[in-house]
């Protein structure tokens, strides 16, 4: 392991010691200084290409499929399934016999529950009943990549299971709705954040739990965190931007007061997120808290002030506060990797 690797993986683990109170914060700090980071984050880069090359190589089969062979949903079918169980199959293979490819791995079980989804629709297509319910499909998409994630101990398919989820809770609401304003009927956003809600407390537990029946799956809190956050936030920006109304009430304009609540809201949300991560040594809860703090901003900017300030001055202010901030983030990170 090279010397940045193994600093990472130090300080990785220094941060878990800190969150579970087998640490002080002060004994943290003084720890992470023996084992700096800089440079290039090369392993994140390559996983990165690996999560493209294994999109890739299923596009690449479909077109080659589609090419080589005459097209029928059956026979679609029959190949996404022998696909799908050559990538699992694969996947555990080298997990099992190449330890230093356990990223390769990873990707093909994640290459294997894209053709899991595939093949779902496939059938979904041959047994079609005329109903259109393909939120349906997604939800037993869904339910097998949870259950696929823990099983094969991939943290790759989680975050598939959480993509999957988004569209199936989006896609069922709408299609409960009749289909009507489909994702953005302001009652939805509420319900997205009620699910983020209780995505946020499945994470503070399955973190609490990581150091004892689910130590096997240690990080896995962070997808499930993660999730939760990104819901939040984007719920609450569409709540900030029009308020909350029903699906018979049409589009309207939101009171003042109801947009200042949910703006405070909002802005709160954000501000507890960079103390709490800057507390917990969890960068990610600072960075969720700084970037939605910054969108809020300009949000605010661009729909109460700029149509009064006209196109000069608004990309003026715009464009200098975009690098005052850029300038601002550069400085703070090359602070925190020599502390």
């Amino acid at each position: 392991m090279n010397p940045q690797s193994r600093n990472r993986a130090v300080r990785r683990e220094l941060d878990a010691l800190l969150r579970e109170g087998i640490l002080d914060s002060a004994t943290h700090q003084h720890l992470r200084q023996d084992y700096p980071l800089s440079g290039w984050d090369w392993r994140s880069l390559g996983r990165w290409f690996l999560l493209f090359g294994a999109v890739s190589v299923m596009a690449g089969l479909a077109i080659l499929g589609h090419t080589l062979f005459e097209f029928t949903l059956e026979k679609l079918a029959l190949l996404l399934g022998v696909a799908m169980l050559a990538s699992f199959g694969g996947g555990q293979w080298l997990k099992r016999n190449r330890p230093l490819l356990v990223w390769s791995g990873l990707s093909l079980e994640l290459l294997g529950g894209l053709l899991l989804i595939g093949l779902s629709f496939t059938l979904g297509a041959l047994y079609a009943t005329g109903s259109g319910n393909w939120p349906a499909l997604l939800l037993i998409d869904l339910l097998l990549l949870i259950g696929l994630s823990y099983a094969l101990g991939n943290v790759l398919l989680l975050v598939l299971s959480a993509v999957v989820f988004f569209c199936w809770f989006g896609g069922f609401t709408g299609y409960a709705s009749g289909w009507g304003a489909y994702w953005f009927g302001m009652n939805y956003p509420l319900r997205f954040l009620a699910a983020a809600l209780a995505m946020i407390a499945i994470a503070v537990i399955h973190g609490q739990s990581e150091s004892g029946p689910l130590a096997p799956y240690r990080g896995f809190f962070k997808v499930w965190l993660s999730t939760g956050l990104f819901f939040a936030e984007m719920a609450l920006w569409l709540l900030a931007l029009f308020g909350n109304f029903d699906l018979d009430s049409g589009w309207h304009m939101a009171s003042a007061a109801e947009l200042l609540l949910f703006n405070t809201l909002w802005a709160a949300l954000n501000l507890a997120l960079i103390g709490l991560g800057a507390r917990s040594a969890m960068p990610m809860l600072s960075g969720y808290g700084i970037t939605f703090l910054v969108i809020q901003g300009y949000t605010l900017f661009f729909a109460h002030l700029a149509e009064h300030l006209g196109l000069l001055l608004s990309l003026l202010c715009t464009g200098g506060s975009a690098l005052t901030l850029t300038l601002w983030i550069e400085k703070w990170r090359q602070a925190r990797q020599l502390s």
